[in-house]
């Protein structure tokens, strides 16, 4: 058996106006999904962020192979995980720790490089077909955002696309960091096309 790369992952953060509580919390169905690729899921606390350089610590401590953005969250909604996933995107950057990004997490990379969102119609909960950059394939996939980038980052190129023109998908062209727009663990039964992509990103780095 081969070894079971560990997998750091940001959360969304809820406020629970009743309890004056802001909460971390991830969909149980991303842990099923990281579980189902052999890969070990570690939940990252938004929390340290704002305390010095005790997120980096934690970090250093835990040592992941790999770093997962999720989705949930506008940017701007909470600044303790948008300063969170900044902070990590640099740590891991320096140290060229992999770094994968779904929906939310592909705009706050796209914005890290300096490309804005665009508000787009008819994305959230619409089956889309999804265009590979490098292959004459299409893959059908059920979108959730009503947010889309601007444009293809400088230094990265297009991976997805949809037929309305919306980026579905990018990768740095030197660096390793890959991100897509749709949901894998939302998907009814997770789909192989999915599960190999983020599993041979982290595994073959």
């Amino acid at each position: 058996m081969g070894k079971k790369y560990k997998i750091a992952i940001s959360q969304r953060i809820d406020y629970i106006k009743d309890r004056e509580e802001h909460r971390d919390s991830l969909d149980q169905r991303m842990i099923e999904f990281i579980d189902s690729l052999n890969l070990i899921p570690l939940l990252i606390p938004n929390s340290l962020a704002n305390s010095g350089d005790r997120l980096e610590g934690w970090l250093n401590s835990i040592k992941p192979d790999g770093i997962l953005f999720s989705g949930g969250n506008n940017i701007g909604d909470f600044s303790s995980r948008d300063n969170t996933e900044k902070k990590i995107y640099q740590w891991a950057t320096e140290r060229s720790i992999p770094l994968f990004g779904i929906c939310r997490g592909m705009q706050i990379i796209s914005q890290i490089n300096g490309v804005n969102l665009k508000y787009v119609s008819n994305h959230v909960s619409v089956n889309h077909k999804i265009n590979l950059s490098n292959q004459s394939k299409l893959i059908t996939r059920k979108s959730f955002h009503d947010y889309a980038i601007q444009d293809c980052p400088n230094d990265f190129k297009i991976t997805h696309y949809t037929s309305d023109g919306i980026i579905e998908g990018i990768e740095h062209n030197s660096k390793n960091i890959k991100a897509i727009m749709w949901h894998p663990e939302r998907e009814d039964i997770f789909c192989e096309y999915d599960k190999e992509m983020i599993k041979d990103f982290y595994e073959h780095r």
